[in-house]
């Protein structure tokens, strides 16, 4: 389908997406031997001293959008898709983060009042956030987390994946076992970048929302509720969104022909000048981001 280096990092090596003809999903090749080994020490989303403006104002938001009323929480989920709750949060409800990184939405979520716990396999990334006072990060797999009494056991009403997905290398197992903690009419709202987004294909390789070799999984509108339905989840919407610094890094990275990113693309002015744009591909189906709300099938 395409090839690319590691724009993002500069990590070596040329990788591939190659496109399953019967599914059309997309996959990275090859995968690395050692995933983890790919993301380098101060990696920003293991890194809170990293953490953008964007960043931080999407914790905001999710703040208000986890306290607010049904309208409320829809408009800031619009404006803000990091902030999208899939409706509202009844006080106290027991929400689970699954790729907390630092624990920025854990804590957001927490000061709307609701239970809120994350679960990050980033060793350093949890002890950042323990650093910080957020002990309801907990490092390892959900599994094995469930399993050794680290998270509560007890059915969650939402749980939260976002931009994590496509670093899973078997997305339907990790889903299935999601769809198995959530309580009765509980939910699943997962976040994923949008390989066939019009950036992407006016970009090429040099797209931000690839991040390679990191990013193992890469997903259409198609593809991204084939995997929750084949998991047992029943979709309830999926849409495009915007994925603020997305455009402008990808600029950034087709400018300087493929290579690694000049870093232009991180200014906040670009950002904020350049969201409107993807805001409004996000409108009209073209968005960098793929937003889906999930619930049970039993």
């Amino acid at each position: 389908m395409l090839r690319a280096r590691d724009h993002r990092q500069g990590m070596p090596g040329e990788f591939r997406v190659v496109e399953c003809p019967t599914c059309l999903l997309c996959r990275t090749d090859p995968w690395p031997d050692d995933p983890a080994a790919w993301y380098p020490d101060d990696y920003p989303q293991h890194d809170p001293r990293r953490a953008s403006v964007t960043a931080r104002a999407s914790g905001r938001a999710l703040s208000r959008a986890a306290g607010a009323g049904r309208r409320a929480a829809r408009v800031i989920g619009i404006a803000i898709p990091e902030a999208e709750t899939g409706g509202p949060l009844r006080p106290g409800s027991r929400v689970l983060d699954v790729g907390a990184g630092t624990g920025m939405a854990v804590a957001a979520l927490r000061d709307a009042g609701h239970e809120a716990w994350g679960l990050e396999p980033s060793e350093s990334a949890v002890r950042a956030a323990q650093e910080a006072g957020n002990a309801w990060v907990v490092q390892g797999s959900l599994d094995a987390a469930l399993h050794e009494g680290r998270l509560p056991d007890t059915p969650w009403d939402m749980v939260r994946m976002s931009q994590v997905l496509e670093h899973v290398p078997d997305p339907v197992p990790t889903l299935r076992a999601i769809g198995g903690i959530l309580a009765p009419g509980g939910r699943l709202v997962v976040g994923v970048p949008n390989i066939r987004s019009l950036t992407r294909r006016a970009t090429g390789g040099a797209w931000d929302g690839l991040e390679l070799p990191r990013h193992l999984v890469h997903y259409d509108r198609d593809s991204l509720a084939w995997v929750l339905g084949l998991a047992g989840l029943r979709v309830v919407s999926v849409r495009t969104v915007p994925l603020m610094g997305v455009l402008p890094g990808s600029l950034d990275a087709h400018t300087a022909r493929g290579e690694r990113q000049r870093g232009w693309g991180d200014a906040l002015p670009v950002r904020a000048a350049l969201y409107p744009v993807e805001w409004g591909l996000g409108v009209i189906g073209q968005g960098d981001g793929l937003l889906a709300v999930a619930r049970p099938a039993r």
